[in-house]
């Protein structure tokens, strides 16, 4: 299987009028960029079997009309400390998205938060039951633990998040430019990658020099560490 890289976007800014334009804009330009774009309207979907509100589906269904974009529902899993009932209702209500009827507002897949990252007769189970649950509901599992993950966790999901770090940590190395630090990431085959000046509240003054860098360097990755 090729992969290509993508990029992974946390786009938790609420969709007032014109407040994603600044992505859209980056889709339209460069066709060739593959975006996984994270939403989460209430810290996962909301209430159980419900759709978003107005400005949120015509937000999702601007997204969806791309061909080169791909919708991850955010579900937190709070390491464990929730019942697995009560995340795969999160699923099924993101799932539920695409029985709207006006618009296309359809996810893709699910992107797990806050997941435990070793692998034991308990964990296995939980995480299992889950990731499950969501492929049968035909969506895509990300599991986020955020650090190195016991790889039997790539026999149940389809992508892993095992990198979030930021520049402090590693400031004692030497500067690289946008275009080569994202050149080196694609040819390790790293899946998919976000590089931000900000957090999750507003565009990054990194976001169109970080895409176009993305753009000129994306090749074949070879795995699904992302």
């Amino acid at each position: 299987m090729v992969l290509f890289t993508s990029i992974l976007l946390p786009l938790y800014i609420y969709p007032a009028p014109g407040a994603w334009n600044w992505v859209t804009t980056a889709i339209k330009a460069y066709p060739s960029v593959n975006f996984n774009i994270i939403v989460n309207p209430n810290s996962g979907p909301g209430l159980a079997n419900t759709f978003p509100d107005t400005n949120y589906i015509d937000a999702i269904a601007s997204l969806d009309a791309f061909e080169n974009t791909n919708l991850l529902g955010y579900v937190d899993t709070a390491y464990m400390h929730r019942t697995t009932q009560e995340v795969n209702t999160e699923v099924d209500s993101y799932n539920h998205w695409s029985t709207y009827t006006a618009k296309d507002i359809h996810v893709s897949g699910i992107f797990f938060n806050d997941c435990i990252s070793n692998w034991n007769s308990t964990t296995s189970a939980w995480m299992s039951t889950i990731a499950a649950h969501t492929h049968t509901d035909g969506l895509s599992v990300m599991f986020n633990p955020g650090v190195i993950a016991d790889p039997d966790f790539f026999n149940i999901s389809d992508d892993i998040l095992m990198v979030e770090s930021t520049y402090t940590a590693t400031r004692s190395l030497a500067s690289v430019s946008t275009t080569s630090l994202v050149k080196a990431i694609v040819n390790a085959g790293i899946g998919s990658l976000y590089i931000t000046t900000v957090e999750y509240h507003s565009e990054s003054a990194l976001w169109m020099p970080f895409v176009a860098a993305l753009g000129a360097g994306t090749v074949a990755g070879s795995r699904r560490a992302v």
